[in-house]
């Protein structure tokens, strides 16, 4: 792997862990859900681009969007991703930076990679004194768009700042 390359895959495996440090939530409940989803379809409008966005809480789908001609595959993404997020609660995107820089690959953790995928795009939702309760999801962009923008959702709605992506 390239020296710089590697660098800066540790510099978004940094940032990633400062997102899921700070975007921490006191209670998160469907009404909650609703709002947050309000947010991030907001947002996603904004990038004029085809998208879906989910948020699942509890097991259960509280909220689930289309923007522009979303495809079909978009749902089977979210599906993969949020199986990993779920499973070893860590963003989609910090599990494929971990994979990448040496730590555990979807066959460690005993995934089958026709259900579970390490791409960004998944943040949990994580609530203090509980643990992850949910997922945020997008799909449709890059990985790394489909990471902020959840991100960006997530901290708008909390009303915190949060570091973005470095730029490669």
């Amino acid at each position: 792997m390239e020296a710089a390359t590697k660098t800066y895959q540790l510099e978004l495996l940094e940032t990633v862990l400062q997102q899921e440090e700070t975007l921490r939530l006191e209670q998160f409940d469907a009404a909650d859900a609703w709002q947050l989803g309000r947010v991030m379809r907001e947002l996603g409008l904004q990038t004029g681009e085809d998208m879906a966005l989910h948020i699942s809480l509890l097991g259960a789908v509280v909220f689930h969007c289309g923007l522009g001609r979303p495809k079909p595959n978009f749902d089977q993404w979210i599906a993969r991703k949020e199986k990993g997020v779920m499973a070893c609660w860590k963003s989609s995107l910090r599990l494929k930076l971990e994979a990448l820089t040496g730590g555990d690959r979807l066959e460690d953790h005993g995934f089958d990679p026709a259900e579970v995928v390490f791409c960004g795009g998944c943040f949990p939702i994580r609530v203090k004194g509980l643990g992850v309760v949910g997922a945020v999801t997008v799909s449709g962009l890059t990985d790394l768009q489909d990471h902020q923008l959840a991100v960006d959702a997530l901290a708008k709605f909390m009303k915190v700042n949060v570091a973005a992506l470095p730029e490669e």
